[in-house]
């Protein structure tokens, strides 16, 4: 195991706690029941939300570079 696959293990863990930390943006019922709940969909995301969104582009750009650099590395 060299440093870039340490690098990309990491990232992988990180972005999986990112992910499972965020909100759902959908409801199960809306998606079960073919109802369309407009109330909240154009809220701005704020705090939490927005760094946990920005953390997970963050590290999932970061992972595809890693991953492409150590596929032609």
């Amino acid at each position: 195991m060299n440093f870039l696959d340490v690098l990309l293990l990491i990232d992988a863990m990180i972005l999986i706690m990112f992910v499972a930390l965020q909100e759902s943006k959908g409801d199960l019922g809306e998606a079960l029941t073919g109802a369309n709940s407009e109330l909240f969909k154009n809220q701005k995301e704020r705090g939490v939300e927005l760094f946990l969104s920005r953390g997970t582009l963050i590290t999932v750009v970061f992972f595809i570079l890693l991953a492409l650099f150590r596929r032609y590395i």
